[in-house]
């Protein structure tokens, strides 16, 4: 393959997210050209997601860069690639390839090599959400600040990942390959399910909501801690679980689709949530916690809006500087 045959042009619009649809119709008509091209691509938008550059990587000299590139990939100059050497590429470039085409601007992704074994990583960016399709057609979204990471060997046979934040997961059914999730507190073995994980680092506190299926739920030393069914809800906090049923699943869940639901929840979950929602850093007077709860919905609100519409019903007033939120009680403030 030559240097001239990559559309660089297009795909560097498309990491800028700048591509238009003639660009983004290059791309696809590219990657099917060869089976090797998903692999060059996934290279590139490693190596574009770690950089965070433009770089020279892209041009002006493309010469030295394709060596730099098949030195990456494998290639040695004069003969011609062994397609079976890619094979344990297949399932990070099929995901790369779609996150890619998807549009990055949503999430990053890279490889993060660990003796043999490659990992690819998935980030969700403070206030915003990812969603990806494993190549098991499982498919996951991320809330802000999440990060999901899955062995490149990951395949029907081999369906683990591991995750910090919050994730949703629609995972395809398969009764003989389970589909194990681990996050920082317990992992979760499931056949074909609907579920929530949501891990919040400000109370320590980790969760499972399951929507619909069965899953097992185990400590992360394999203890099995409890079975749950639709609707119910294992909450997982300094080192003890309790299984209790879901309030209210559909707001759990709401971020999903694009909206924030509030159902009677205290002014410190409220906060978590909008912290994670807008990608700031709320300071909350402790004056305020456990005192108020709220039932609200969020869509296409600002923060200021929402804050406005939150100052209505409570003795609170609050400045907003950069990312950083100050709220306090009206009194407190005006000291």
């Amino acid at each position: 393959m030559e240097t001239q045959n990559i559309p660089w042009d297009a795909i560097t619009a498309q990491l800028k997210d700048e591509a238009n649809e003639e660009q983004l119709l290059e791309i696809k008509e590219w990657l099917d050209l060869s089976s090797e091209n998903p692999v060059i691509l996934s290279e590139i938008v490693n190596t574009w997601s770690i950089t965070k550059q433009e770089s020279q990587f892209y041009k002006p000299d493309m010469t030295i860069n394709w060596e730099k590139l098949m030195q990456r990939i494998g290639h040695s100059q004069g003969r011609k690639v062994r397609f079976r050497s890619f094979y344990k590429w297949a399932a990070a470039a099929s995901i790369l390839v779609l996150v890619f085409l998807a549009g990055l601007k949503s999430g990053d992704i890279y490889l993060k090599k660990a003796s043999t074994i490659s990992f690819i990583r998935i980030i969700a960016p403070e206030g915003s959400k990812t969603q990806i399709v494993l190549p098991d057609s499982t498919r996951v979204w991320l809330n802000s600040g999440t990060v999901l990471q899955y062995p490149n060997n990951f395949s029907v046979q081999n369906r683990q990942v591991y995750m910090n934040g919050e994730c949703f997961f629609d995972v395809t059914k398969d009764p003989k390959h389970p589909f194990v999730v681990e996050g920082s507190k317990f992992r979760v073995k499931v056949f074909g399910t609907r579920f929530n994980v949501n891990e919040r680092t400000c109370t320590n506190e980790a969760d499972v909501t399951l929507i619909s299926g069965k899953v097992d739920v185990y400590s992360l030393n394999n203890k099995f801690l409890s079975k749950l069914d639709p609707g119910q809800q294992l909450v997982y906090s300094d080192g003890l679980s309790r299984v209790q049923k879901a309030q209210n699943p559909e707001a759990l869940t709401s971020w999903i689709n694009n909206m924030l639901i509030f159902d009677n929840q205290p002014f410190e979950r409220v906060i978590f949530y909008l912290e994670k929602w807008y990608g700031v850093k709320i300071h909350l007077d402790r004056f305020l916690y456990h005192k108020y709860n709220y039932t609200f919905k969020v869509k296409t609100e600002s923060l200021r809006e929402v804050l406005q519409l939150i100052s209505f019903i409570t003795p609170i007033e609050y400045k907003i500087e950069g990312d950083q939120v100050f709220i306090k009680n009206k009194q407190s403030m005006r000291k």
